[in-house]
Parts: C-alpha cells; sequence; structure tokens
C-alpha cells in the first residue's frame, strides 16, 4: 500500500512537471486580457500565434539617449525579447518614416526602416531569429526625386522600393518594385523571405501591393482596385474586382475586402465568388484583419469585431485615444494605441484572447 502510494506520488509529480514544461514551450492558450503601458509609442505592430510583434518608436520621445527598438512579446510565456539592432536603434534619428512595416512568422521576424531626405528616399530590410536574435540586412532600396515616403504612393521618385510586407504560419512576404521618372510601376516582384534571401514568387507590376496572408498565400491589392490571391507556387487562385477596395484580409476560405461606404465584402477565397456584404459601425473603418471566421476593424477609439456568418457587429476593446493598430491571429487580438495630451508620446499595448472575442461575437 505504501509502495503503491509512493508511486501515485511520482506519477503526480512527473505529470506536474510535464504540464510546466508543456506550457514552458507555449502549448498552452493565453486566457486573460493583457496590457503593457509603454514610455514609447508603438510605430508598428504584427502578431502570429502568441508572439506579438512591435515597433517601440524613440521619434516622439524626449528622453536622453532613447532609441528604436523591435520587441518581440510572448503574451503565453510574458517574456519580451529584442530582435532589433544597431541600424535600427538609430533610424528614428534622421529624416524619413524609421520602421514603417513589421511581419512575424513564427520564430521569424521581419521590418522595413525608411530613411530620407529632400531629393532620395531608402528603404532597408531587416530579419532576425527569435532563438537567437540579431539584427540581419537583407536588402535595400534607394530612389531619387521628391515625396520619396515609403508606400505604394503617387509620386514622381524614380528607382527601387521595398513594400507590401506580410507574415503568417511560416511564410513572409514582401513587394519589391521599380518606378520611371512618372512614378509608374515598371516592373514589379512578389518575393517570400528565406532567412537572411528574397526568392522570387511571382513576377510584374501586378503583384504590387502585398497585403495579408495566410496559409502559404498572400492577397495582393493592386492599384486598379482589383484583389488577387497568389498560392506559394505563384499561381493566382482568384481575382475580385470590387467596386471601391481599401483594405483587405485573407483567412482560411475567406477573402475580406473593406469598401467605401463601411462595407465588408466577403468572397470565397478560392473562386472569387462573392459570398455576402456586411455593413460596419463607427466612422472611418480602419486597421482590417481576420482569423477564422472573425474579422476585426478598428474605429476611432474602439476595436470592433464581426461574425461573417451572422454579421453580428460589436466592441471588443477601447482605449483612451484613437487605435493605431490591430491585429488578430490564432492566439488572440492585439491592438495599440498612442497617447495625447497628458500621456503624449507613451503607448499602450492590449492583448485579448481569442476565447473572448469568440464570445463577444457569438
Amino acid at each position: 500500500m505504501k509502495l503503491d502510494r509512493a508511486v501515485l506520488v511520482l506519477a503526480a509529480g512527473l505529470l506536474s512537471g510535464l504540464a510546466l514544461v508543456a506550457g514552458a514551450a507555449g502549448t498552452t492558450a493565453p486566457h486573460s486580457r493583457q496590457v503593457r503601458h509603454l514610455e514609447v509609442p508603438v510605430a508598428a505592430l504584427a502578431i502570429d500565434g502568441s508572439r506579438i510583434a512591435y515597433d517601440a518608436s524613440a521619434k516622439l520621445v524626449t528622453k536622453p539617449h532613447a532609441t528604436n527598438k523591435v520587441l518581440v512579446w510572448n503574451v503565453r510565456t510574458g517574456k519580451t525579447v529584442k530582435v532589433s539592432g544597431p541600424k535600427t536603434a538609430v533610424s528614428d534619428d534622421v529624416v524619413g518614416a524609421g520602421v514603417f512595416q513589421l511581419a512575424i512568422a513564427g520564430s521569424r521576424v521581419a521590418w522595413l526602416v525608411n530613411e530620407g531626405g529632400n531629393l532620395e528616399s531608402e528603404d532597408y530590410l531587416f530579419t532576425s531569429s527569435l532563438t537567437s536574435p540579431k539584427e540581419r540586412k537583407v536588402a535595400s532600396a534607394l530612389r531619387t526625386g521628391e515625396s520619396c515616403a515609403p508606400g505604394r504612393v503617387a509620386t514622381n521618385c524614380a528607382g527601387p522600393w521595398l513594400g507590401g510586407l506580410v507574415g503568417s504560419g511560416n511564410v513572409i512576404a514582401l513587394n519589391r518594385w521599380t518606378t520611371d521618372t512618372e512614378g509608374d510601376v515598371a516592373s514589379g516582384g512578389l518575393y517570400a523571405l528565406k532567412g537572411t534571401k528574397t526568392t522570387s514568387i511571382a513576377s510584374g507590376a501586378d503583384t504590387v501591393w502585398t497585403v495579408s496572408a495566410d496559409g502559404g498565400r498572400e492577397a495582393v491589392l493592386r492599384s486598379d482596385g482589383s484583389v488577387a490571391v497568389y498560392s506559394e507556387s505563384g499561381s493566382v487562385q482568384a481575382n475580385v474586382n470590387p467596386p471601391s477596395a481599401l483594405a483587405v484580409a485573407l483567412s482560411g476560405k475567406n477573402l475580406i475586402v473593406l469598401s467605401q461606404g463601411r462595407k465588408l465584402e466577403l468572397y470565397d477565397a478560392g473562386t472569387g465568388s462573392l459570398q455576402k456584404t456586411i455593413s460596419l459601425h463607427g466612422k472611418g473603418p480602419q486597421n482590417l484583419d481576420a482569423q477564422g471566421n472573425i474579422a476585426t476593424y478598428t474605429a476611432g477609439s474602439s476595436v470592433r469585431a464581426v461574425n461573417l456568418s451572422s454579421g453580428k457587429d460589436t466592441t471588443v476593446g477601447t482605449l483612451g485615444s484613437r487605435i493605431a493598430f490591430a491585429r488578430i491571429g490564432s492566439a488572440g487580438l492585439a491592438y495599440a494605441a498612442n497617447g495625447v495630451r497628458a500621456s503624449f508620446g507613451k503607448g499602450t499595448l492590449v492583448f485579448v484572447p481569442l476565447a473572448r472575442i469568440k464570445a463577444a461575437v457569438g
């Protein structure tokens, strides 16, 4: 009897130890809302699983020796890792946009930095792993002219650009393109980031601009307003022509388009057929994203979630100022706002578990 009891105690201890190991490995889902108050503003945000990548900007910070940092917060373990290095650290000390896009896929992070002056602008692509954090420059693109801000914008700048950075699962993708002296896209391509190299997925001016990724596929919002879904092999799986596309999110079988007039248009990501249209709430919806059967967007100081089956639309988060970023993934929703007035220059970063989002929209 004593032996049996000892065996039970030993077994219980082993099970407890295994549970701790599983939790440390990140196999248990976070259950509670978590908030981080930052001394600096958030300039970019991305999420994959339980990992939230964000850029802690130094542009609006008056503290001496403040530097820009790209950080990854694991909401399951509570651990935060800095993945950026010296080049990114000083990116806010020069003219330009600084870190303007960020992506995370598994244990890999990538970000785009912009620096420029009156007559030229340069984009840099950096990457790092979480397991061995070290900033590595992958590519750069220098163009000349006036109004050379990053992104796909109307400009008279001529030369190469980087942008359209997205990540999901084990894939990070981006666009590289070139404009002529009239500012028109002369050539372009959709690329996958493999280690410290980029490999071509598809080529052509119509592959610009990548806006969402899911399951090895990328959604591209073209300059003419049409939307295409590209497979891993570079083939076009679906083409849609929404009347006034402002933003796009890809999730499983769903291709969601935010259009003018506060409308969500739900398309089949495989066939491109329109399934339904859903009216949204609030003014000027932004930051569209999706996870499974749920789409999220921001309206002023609120984050809202929509059940794509029922159309139920409800507020799932608020902050004291306009929500700057919101992203949803398999673990939950991350959103951030940057302070005004008394809290100017400070950021707030929030995580809400997916279970709570699902419960809110039914």
